[in-house]
């Protein structure tokens, strides 16, 4: 959908070119070539990534955020949590002019969306916690489930082009911030528990002599959703390469998140409990690289199985003696 002729015509930007914002960007980037706009402005702290993505798409490069902040209407980010978050917008807010709308798709603590709601409105511009459902090969088409919560005008204002460009729905939270960022945090509690139930059914058909082929056949029949279709594939595989995917640093904080709001809540999470310490396990045997899917390998080692089949994933882990010969 095209934005309204009424509208100003928008000048778009993006912040945070890893594996979801690098998606979500070419697709804003192709939505505004065909609507006849600017080029969409791309910043990240790796420069190496922008240019590399400038060759891709309808983009410009901005050289700071501040350049970002004075060029655009519109800003979308993608960013990696709550510290990085803060820097960034709070750099973007004492450049930006008023008016200028923020879309967060980060994965952030509901506190921390409120905090920066509250300091966007103060500079005259707008806040809209808007995270995403759904994996890079998902945001490459389009696909995504978008939640968006914020200023009232700024949400009717995103609706008018994020579907089909970004997702393929939206979820409404409404005016508070913290609701957005709390259904993300919620839904990754599902998503998590999901894989540590998969990772410890998969681990049971091993160790009974299951054909683990026909074990996600029965998951693809019975729960054709698409957490348990993908990730039953990733953890019967032992396909945890996190190239692609969500890695164990994002995982792991995802699960801190949802500790932290059991902890303040006093509502027991034994199910995130067990999935954070077969995060560590994972992320201790294969590194940070490895896709938060490797929860399984946590789980297989309690087993007393190998960590990984398929792909050896702990040869990527060196001795600190060998790290220091590399260089």
């Amino acid at each position: 959908m095209a934005l309204s002729e009424s509208s100003e015509t928008p000048s778009f930007g993006f912040v945070g070119l890893g594996n979801m914002g690098t998606m979500m960007s070419l697709n804003l980037a192709a939505y505004s070539q065909k609507q006849g706009l600017p080029k969409v402005k791309i910043w990240n702290r790796t420069r190496s990534k922008v240019e590399q993505l400038a060759e891709q798409g309808s983009f410009e490069i901005a050289d700071t955020l501040e350049d970002l902040a004075e060029r655009c209407s519109i800003i979308h980010a993608c960013l990696a949590n709550d510290e990085v978050a803060l820097s960034v917008y709070r750099q973007i807010l004492r450049a930006a002019k008023p008016g200028l709308i923020l879309v967060d798709h980060s994965t952030l603590y509901p506190t921390t969306s409120s905090t920066l709601h509250a300091e966007a409105e103060a500079q005259g511009s707008s806040f809209l916690s808007c995270p995403v459902f759904g994996p890079p090969a998902v945001a490459k088409v389009g696909g995504l489930l978008v939640v968006v919560s914020g200023n009232e005008k700024s949400r009717a204002v995103l609706k008018e082009y994020i579907v089909p460009t970004i997702g393929r729905a939206i979820i409404d939270c409404g005016d508070d911030t913290s609701k957005g960022a709390l259904l993300k945090i919620l839904g990754n509690s599902c998503i998590l528990g999901t894989i540590e139930l998969m990772s410890e059914s998969f681990t049971l058909a091993e160790k009974t002599g299951f054909d683990a082929e026909v074990f996600y056949e029965f998951i693809q029949q019975w729960f054709p959703a698409p957490a348990w279709v993908n990730y039953g594939r990733k953890i019967r595989d032992g396909a945890f390469s996190g190239k692609t995917g969500f890695t164990l640093p994002g995982g792991m904080k995802d699960a801190s998140y949802i500790r932290r709001l059991g902890a303040e809540t006093s509502t027991p999470t034994p199910i995130i409990d067990q999935a954070w310490n077969h995060l560590t396990t994972a992320k201790s045997l294969g590194g940070e690289g490895l896709d938060w899917s490797a929860c399984a390998a946590g789980m297989r080692v309690t087993a007393g199985l190998p960590p990984f089949k398929g792909e050896d994933f702990s040869s990527v882990q060196q001795l600190p003696s060998q790290n220091h010969i590399a260089r």
